[in-house]
Formats: C-alpha cells, structure tokens, sequence
C-alpha cells in the first residue's frame, strides 16, 4: 500500500508540474525535463542591440538627388562605370567604408564619413572592360564587420570571347 500511494503521489505531482513537457521528452527520446534543468529554467539572455544599420545598399548606374536611378545586378562591359549606393541610419559620427572585391581581392576602399543619424552615400568604379566576372560590393564598419553585402557580374558583350591576357589581368584602384 506504502508503494502506491508513492507512486500515486509522484504520478500526481507529474501531472500537476508539467506532465506534458515529460511526455514530449518521452516522444522526442530526450532526457526527462527533471534531467535537463534547462528546460525548466532556461538561461535567456537579452538581445545586445547593434548601433547602426544598412537600410537600403544597392548598385545602380547613376545618382540623381541622392537617390540611385536604378537597381542592377549585372552589365556588360560595354559600360565600364558602376555605383554603391547606401543608406545608413544611427551610425552618426562614425566611419564606414564601401568595400569593391574582385577575385577574392580588395580592389578599392572608399570611406564614409556618417555625419548625421539618417546618411545616404555612394561611390563609384570604373572597370575595364577585361575585368569580367563576379564582384562584391561590401559595407564594412571600422571594427572590419560586414554590414551590407552585394553582388555584380560584370559581364563580357555578347559574341565577345575572352582572350587568355584579359582574364590574367587584375583590376588595381
């Protein structure tokens, strides 16, 4: 009789303090929550919030009235300027940079002095027209943290082949 009413006890207490978190575990073969305190008790921490933020970055032909005329993602090398466009909010004061990558390589940065809370900014390269393939477009805080990523191919005109000596060049800033 000592046994079961020992047992009705901790059947109740089990029902009555989380019975169906206990059953979960059984079906998710995990450990009983009493096993993992964990569960019971999490150890949440709260957010540490990033000052500054990117809100719009993109590549575009042109800058009109600080607003990019249009957002592109690729072109031929028949065009041989392209343009970052960013827009930076609760960074004032401080110092970004547009990262331009190439094969792997850091071809040019441009740094942006933030100066107000709300920071629109661009630069711009011009590529030759053997410097085809993929680049990368990057906003980098002063700490090295990327911000902001974006990607172009930069593409050879149509018909056009590429010659073994305009693929071994590299771009320089």
């Amino acid at each position: 009789m000592e046994f079961s009413m020992k047992a009705l006890f901790l059947t109740i207490m089990v029902m009555g303090l989380g019975g169906a978190g206990l059953a979960q575990a059984t079906d998710t073969a995990e450990a009983p929550v009493a096993a993992n305190p964990e569960k019971l008790f999490p150890t949440s921490r709260a957010a540490i919030p990033i000052p500054g933020v990117v809100t719009r970055a993109q590549l575009t032909h042109d800058i009109k009235d600080l607003e990019p005329v249009d957002s592109i993602s690729a072109l031929t090398n028949d065009e041989t300027r392209i343009v970052y466009f960013t827009e930076i909010h609760d960074m004032a004061g401080r110092t970004v940079k547009h990262r331009w990558e190439y094969n792997g390589q850091i071809i040019l940065e441009v740094p942006i002095q933030v100066a107000t809370s709300r920071w629109r900014a661009y630069s711009s390269k011009t590529l030759l027209p053997s410097w085809t393939g993929e680049w990368k477009v990057s906003v980098v805080d002063a700490a090295g943290g990327t911000l902001s990523v974006n990607t172009f191919t930069y593409l050879g005109k149509p018909g056009e082949t590429a010659t073994p000596s305009s693929v071994a060049s590299s771009p320089n800033p």
